[in-house]
């Protein structure tokens, strides 16, 4: 070993690929999770199929239906209702959740997909490593550096600064509600909320994430959340926009995910609304 390529140097590209790979692996581990929370995706458009087709032959006071299942006419499957809703809004509920749920399945996919590749090649770079190549060594501790697997200075605190406030209203009922600027402060806001808290999100568009500092906000408060969300979103300049109604509780992020990515468990309410210019002016935190 020469004196270029010293113990220290050679342990920190050691040490450098090791951490990587084993970060890669519990991504892989935790995009496979996230993959069966989902689950099978397909059974909620069959619910919502069946609900048109049968629609004028259920009782939605009963909460919900048992209906035959047309993929296996010897099965029958049962469909629980929302009794504020009609059948139709139930049906188009469950078609609502399909899509979100398909396009959310489609990302960790080919993140999963992605990180079986990096680890392919983590792999292999750690076997053909020769500690005593020293310009090899140098390539694989800046090919590290550029990958972060390794740090070229030591932080102070590990901990990574907070982003910049995101945008701040108070409701006419005084009610604190954020709304993210960017993607990472998105992240931010949504994972470092109270699980009892309500967020709000644009269904089936980009747009910020909503936190909603209460656990019981009113139906006023509910409303203004939801006509800020559709304002910081892709749907500013339409009509009617649909925004997602959940608490933060239900919101998970897979590890790998790209900023701004969140998944839910459980049901999503949805409330419709118009996005008014004149109202964060109005509600905005002096």
């Amino acid at each position: 070993m020469t004196e270029e390529t010293e113990p220290s140097l050679v342990n920190q590209v050691t040490e450098g690929m090791k951490w990587q790979i084993h970060h890669t692996k519990k991504q892989i581990e935790s995009l496979k999770k996230a993959t069966t929370r989902i689950g099978n995706s397909d059974e909620l458009k069959v619910k919502g199929t069946l609900l048109k087709s049968y629609a004028n032959q259920i009782d939605l006071k009963k909460g919900y239906v048992i209906l035959p299942d047309y993929r296996n006419p010897d099965q029958k499957i049962t469909i629980y209702l929302d009794v504020k809703k009609s059948i139709m809004e139930n049906a188009e509920t469950y078609f609502h959740q399909y899509r979100r749920d398909k396009r959310g399945l489609e990302t960790i996919q080919q993140n999963l997909q992605k990180a079986q590749v990096a680890l392919q090649k983590q792999l292999d770079r750690q076997s053909s490593f020769d500690p005593n190549n020293l310009e090899q060594m140098e390539v694989i501790k800046q090919q590290l550096i550029d990958e972060d697997a390794l740090k070229t200075k030591v932080l102070h605190s590990s901990k990574a600064p907070e982003p910049a406030h995101p945008r701040r209203f108070y409701t006419t009922d005084h009610v604190l509600v954020e709304v993210g600027k960017n993607s990472d402060q998105n992240d931010h806001l949504t994972l470092s909320a109270e699980k009892d808290y309500y967020w709000m999100h644009v269904s089936e568009l980009a747009g910020s994430h909503v936190v909603i500092h209460s656990s019981t906000p009113s139906k006023q408060t509910l409303k203004e959340a939801a006509m800020l969300t559709a304002y910081y979103s892709k749907g500013r300049d339409l009509k009617n926009v649909e925004v997602d109604v959940l608490k933060v509780g239900q919101l998970y992020k897979p590890e790998g995910a790209k900023s701004g990515l969140v998944l839910f468990t459980g049901k999503a309410k949805t409330l419709t609304v118009t996005p008014n210019e004149q109202l964060p002016q109005k509600l905005i935190e002096k």
